[in-house]
């Protein structure tokens, strides 16, 4: 029996909490340790995961059917290949309504495919009771619950949720640090794999501990997830 196929689904009912850079850091992950990922953008309007991996990321608009089919039918293929979603903060609701109607869930894990939904929290109150009602909801659907402390917390309040809930941290950014990372074109993979020798190396070590800081969370969850696949084949 194979490692099952991971499907992460980056979502949140707010906007602006960074989801887009959840899932680019990702993507960027996967990259960066040599590896492919193939990912999609809810967003047609402003589908700011698309324009970072152009040749990797496919836009789906959830109001048509072909969009709906060209985001569920290929995260539903057994083929090794991580998929990552975007889901933009309008199409939560119809892309539940999509999961439901279509037993996606179910149908995936017979598959041999592990959807993971990354709940983005947006600081306020609402973020426990959303997740509870999920994962109420949807028993069998793996939830990971992600703090980005980029975002700034005095517009979006503080956390209701308690810190040993969280299984991802996306720390606090230096403000020349999150400008580099935001010029259009700059690639977080291949700055790990090859920085820049133009770059300071002030800037260099703290962009890389950042990312590794990271990255590190994304390793344990693997490494988590085949010694639970370990256990389970005894």
């Amino acid at each position: 029996m194979t490692a099952r196929t991971f499907v992460f689904i980056v979502c949140s009912l707010s906007g602006r909490v960074g989801k887009t850079m959840t899932a680019r850091l990702l993507g960027d992950y996967y990259l960066a340790s040599r590896r492919s990922f193939r990912g999609f953008d809810t967003d047609a309007h402003e589908p700011g995961f698309a324009l970072r991996f152009p040749d990797r990321v496919a836009i789906a608009d959830l109001n048509t059917i072909q969009g709906q089919m060209a985001l569920i039918d290929p995260l539903l293929a057994d083929d090794g290949v991580p998929k990552i979603v975007d889901l933009w903060h309008r199409t939560l609701e119809p892309f539940f309504a999509l999961i439901d109607n279509t037993g996606f869930v179910t149908e995936a894990l017979a598959r041999g495919v592990e959807p993971v939904l990354l709940y983005v929290d947006d600081g306020t109150p609402r973020t426990e009771e959303v997740t509870a009602r999920i994962a109420e909801r949807y028993p069998d659907l793996r939830l990971i619950l992600v703090e980005n402390e980029i975002v700034d917390r005095e517009a979006t309040g503080e956390s209701s949720v308690p810190q040993a809930a969280r299984s991802f941290r996306i720390g606090k950014l230096d403000p020349t640090l999150r400008a580099t990372i935001d010029e259009p074109g700059f690639s977080l993979s291949g700055f790990m794999l090859a920085p820049p020798p133009d770059m300071s190396i002030v800037l260099r070590a703290a962009l890389r501990d950042w990312v590794w800081r990271i990255f590190s969370q994304f390793k344990s969850f693997e490494l988590r997830m085949t010694l639970s696949e370990t256990e389970h084949l005894g």
